[in-house]
C-alpha cells in the first residue's frame, strides 16, 4: 500500500534550484549503482575486452540521462510526465547473456553485439506499439503471469551469480568469500535500519565498503584507468546491427513483462504525486511511460547499451522528500549525462573485484525473485493463482533442461525454449487463459 504523505512540491510545482539539485542527488544515490551494475554484470558474463566493456558501461549511464529527460517531459504521447527516473533494467541481464551463448559459435563479439542490439531495436520497436495498447497488454500479463516470469528470472539471476562466486573463488581463494560476506553483511545491516535514507542507500553503501577494503587489501588494479579516454564520445551503430529470430522470441517476453512492472511503477509515482491512478489521465500516463520506456530501450540500441525501465527505488526517495516535481527529473537527467561524459566513472566500476560485484547482485537478484512473489501477492491470490505461478516455475525449468534432446526443432524455437524464463512465462500465459476463473474474478475482468 502506498503512503500519501503531504507533498512539499508536486508535480508541476517549481522548487528553487538548490532544492531541486539537492533532491535529484538523493534520487541519483538509490540508482547510481544499479545503472552501471546491470551492464557490467552483462559485459563481464560476456568476457568483453576492457575497451568495449567500459563503453558498454559509460554509455548505460549517458543514455539513462536522455532516458530520463524524455520520460519525465513527454514529447506528445510518449514519456509519463512524471519524475520517473530510467535506467539499464536488470530484467534483460540473463535474458541477453542467455541469448549471447546461444548464437552461433562462428560469429565473433563484434557481430554478436551487432544481433544483440538490432533484435533489442526491432523488439523495442514493437513494443512502441504494443505500448499504445497498453489495456490489451495488462489483459494477457496479468500480475500472476507477470510475477512467475519475474520470480523465473530472479531464480536463473541468483543461480549464475552463486556460479560466477564459484569461479571467482577457484581463481583467487578465500578473499572472495569475504568479499561477498562482506558486502552482503554491510548491505543487509543498512537495509535493516529504521533511518530511511540508511535503507535507500544500502547497496551504494555494501559496494563502497567491499571496494575500500579491497583497495585497503591491494586488491585493485587501477591501471586500466590510465588507458581510458578522458572524455566520452558516444558512437551511434557502434556495431552492425543484425537480427536472430531465436534472440527475439527470447526477448520479447521479457520486454513485455518488464512493461507490467514499469505499469506498476507509474501507478505508485502517481500516488505519491496526487495524481489519479484511474481514468483517462492515468491510462495516458501508463501507455505514455510504457511507450517512453520502449524508445528508451531503442535508443540505447542505438548507443550500444541495453534496453532501459523504470526505477521502482525512486518512489521511495519521493515519499521520503515530499518533492514529486518533474524538475527534479531533469536535474538526475543531467546528473546522469555529466557523469556518462566521463569514462573513468565507469572505469571505477569496471575494475570493482568480483567478489564485491557478485556479493551486491547476489542480494539484487535474490531481491527480484521475491519481488515477484510480492507482484501475486497484490492481486489477492488465490490458490488458481499460485498454480499457475509454481507450474510455470517447474515446467520452465524441466522443458529448459530437456530442450536439447529435441532436434528437430527450428533453431529460433529451440533457443526460446531452452531459456526458462520464456518457456515459464509462455507456459504461466497458456494457463491463465485456459484454466476456469471464479465468478468474481470474471466479473473483475469486465469491468
Amino acid at each position: 500500500m502506498i503512503k500519501n504523505p503531504e507533498l512539499i512540491f508536486g508535480l508541476e510545482d517549481n522548487p528553487p534550484p538548490a532544492t531541486a539539485a539537492f533532491a535529484g542527488l538523493q534520487h541519483l544515490l538509490a540508482i547510481f549503482g544499479g545503472i552501471l551494475t546491470a551492464p557490467l554484470i552483462i559485459a563481464s558474463g560476456m568476457g568483453l575486452s576492457a575497451e568495449d566493456t567500459n563503453y558498454l558501461v559509460t554509455s548505460a549511464l549517458l543514455i539513462s540521462g536522455v532516458a530520463t529527460f524524455i520520460q519525465v517531459k513527454r514529447f506528445g504521447p510518449i514519456g509519463s510526465g512524471l519524475l520517473s527516473i530510467q535506467g539499464t533494467s536488470f530484467t534483460f541481464i540473463g535474458p541477453i547473456l542467455f541469448a549471447w551463448f546461444h548464437l552461433p559459435e562462428y560469429l565473433d563479439d563484434t557481430e554478436k553485439l551487432g544481433i544483440l542490439f538490432g533484435t533489442c531495436a526491432i523488439a523495442s520497436v514493437v513494443m512502441i506499439a504494443l505500448g499504445y495498447h497498453i489495456r490489451r497488454i495488462c489483459k494477457v500479463i496479468t500480475p500472476t503471469v507477470a510475477g512467475a516470469t519475474v520470480m523465473l528470472l530472479g531464480t536463473a539471476l541468483v543461480w549464475s551469480t552463486l556460479k560466477n562466486i564459484s569461479f571467482e573463488f577457484s581463481n583467487n581463494g578465500t578473499v572472495v568469500l569475504l568479499q561477498v560476506a562482506l558486502v552482503l553483511g554491510v548491505t543487509l545491516f543498512m537495509a535493516s535500519r529504521k533511518n530511511p535514507w540508511m535503507r535507500l542507500s544500502s547497496i551504494v553503501a555494501g559496494l563502497a565498503s567491499g571496494y575500500l577494503v579491497s583497495i585497503a587489501l591491494g586488491l585493485v588494479d587501477f591501471s586500466l584507468l590510465k588507458q581510458l579516454d578522458p572524455v566520452f564520445i558516444p558512437q551511434p551503430g557502434k556495431f552492425s546491427f543484425g537480427f536472430d529470430w531465436g534472440v527475439f522470441l527470447v526477448l520479447m517476453p521479457v520486454f513485455i513483462v518488464s512493461a507490467t512492472e514499469s505499469i506498476g511503477d507509474l501507478t505508485a509515482t502517481s500516488a505519491l504525486s496526487k495524481l489519479p491512478t484511474s481514468g483517462e489521465e492515468y491510462r495516458l500516463r501508463l501507455r505514455g511511460g510504457v511507450m517512453g520506456d520502449a524508445l528508451n530501450s531503442f535508443i540505447a540500441s542505438l548507443f550500444a547499451t541495453f534496453p532501459n525501465t523504470t526505477f521502482s527505488q525512486n518512489n521511495g526517495v519521493i515519499q521520503l522528500t515530499g518533492i514529486a516535481s518533474r524538475r527534479v527529473g531533469f536535474y538526475v537527467a543531467g546528473f546522469l549525462v555529466i557523469l556518462g561524459c566521463f569514462p573513468v566513472v565507469g572505469g571505477l566500476f569496471q575494475i570493482m573485484p568480483g567478489g564485491v560485484l557478485y556479493g551486491a547482485t547476489l542480494l539484487m537478484f535474490t531481491l527480484v525473485g521475491l519481488a515477484g512473489v510480492r507482484i501475486i501477492l497484490t492481486s489477492t491470490p488465490t490458490n488458481r493463482s499460485w498454480t499457475i505461478a509454481v507450474s510455470a516455475l517447474l515446467g520452465g525449468w524441466i522443458i529448459s533442461q530437456s530442450a536439447a534432446y529435441w532436434h528437430s526443432l527450428p533453431d529460433a524455437l529451440s533457443m526460446m525454449i531452452q531459456f526458462p524464463v520464456s518457456t515459464g512465462a509462455l507456459i504461466a500465459i497458456i494457463l491463465e487463459g485456459c484454466l476456469p476463473k471464479s465468478a468474481s474474478q470474471t466479473r473483475a475482468i469486465k469491468t
